[in-house]
């Protein structure tokens, strides 16, 4: 076998034959004519050294070496495929790509819209969404796994910088059951005697505090770890429970009751990247985007490098 006359194109002519049962067919799918066709697949017999095809009547088929090549060609072109796919990836790469890791509460509740308002703005960049713990976002930052991290709570871990800062009041959920959806508000002493949803987590000690200083000693039935998983509860009818006021969007935007919290209890969303890191211009729209749907201005933007 000549290997250095075996071309591509031979090679993919060949593939054509087999997978649509023909030489006709064959050329058909390529877009070449039949004379074309057949004078590559007779170059193809003349370099491997063997018949691919045979008369049978009046039709031709694939000899048997024919079938054993044919597999020794998929396996290439599969190969072939997965270059082309990993090309792809590095093209977009080298346009753009921007990963953020973010705990649930902000992964489950903006985030959709927020990559999908970056797409938008930047159909180049590969962007990369992961959603996981505070201590994981910590780490995927520290370990450059993360352009961004988003979290409720500052990150102290080596280099890390907090790069912007959003801060909104957080908001009373429950259902009808145990909130008036007309209410103007719900005051901390409405609170007294209703079944309450904790939180497990950095903001636990927040809300304590905030409690306490209001005099309240809640009646918690149930505890979670999520966001989410405490207005899944709460639309359970299972009790109220003081959350983020995204939480509080979605949840209202999912048939729950959704009322301003008074006095009011600030939660703030931290927007952390290592110090050396210099923001992207789709870095620096994402900061936007999560300000725009926090429905509040940045309160401290402390480096956005153009």
């Amino acid at each position: 076998m000549n290997q250095r006359n075996v071309t591509y194109r031979m090679i993919e002519a060949f593939q054509a034959a087999m997978l649509n049962n023909g030489i006709s067919a064959g050329a058909d799918a390529l877009g070449i004519s039949q004379p074309a066709m057949s004078r590559l697949i007779t170059d193809l017999q003349k370099s491997v050294g063997f018949l691919l095809f045979a008369k049978s009547g009046r039709t031709v088929k694939p000899t048997d070496e024919a079938h054993a090549l044919m597999a020794k060609v998929q396996q290439s072109f599969l190969g072939l495929e997965q270059i082309v796919d990993f090309s792809e990836q590095l093209r977009k790469q080298k346009l753009g790509h921007l990963t953020i890791c973010t705990i649930p509460s902000i992964g489950h509740s903006i985030m959709p819209w927020v990559v999908a308002q970056l797409r938008q703005k930047f159909p180049d960049v590969l962007v990369s969404l992961q959603v996981a713990s505070y201590g994981d976002v910590a780490r995927h930052v520290k370990t450059r796994r993360a352009d961004i991290g988003l979290t409720g709570d500052t990150l102290s871990l080596g280099n890390l910088e907090t790069v912007a800062e959003f801060s909104a009041d957080c908001v009373c959920i429950g259902t009808s059951r145990w909130l008036d959806p007309q209410a103007s508000h719900m005051g901390a002493k409405d609170l007294a005697g209703l079944p309450f949803i904790l939180p497990i987590g950095t903001f636990r000690s927040r809300l304590n505090a905030w409690l306490g200083a209001n005099g309240l000693r809640v009646d918690a039935m149930v505890e979670a770890s999520l966001f989410q998983s405490i207005s899944d509860l709460c639309l359970e009818g299972l009790g109220v429970a003081i959350v983020d006021r995204l939480t509080g969007i979605k949840h209202q935007a999912r048939g729950g009751v959704t009322l301003p919290l008074r006095p009011s209890l600030v939660y703030t969303v931290y927007a952390t990247a290592m110090s050396d890191t210099r923001l992207s211009p789709p870095a620096r729209e994402l900061i936007r985007l999560v300000a725009a749907a926090h429905g509040e201005n940045i309160t401290s933007m402390h480096r956005l490098i153009t």
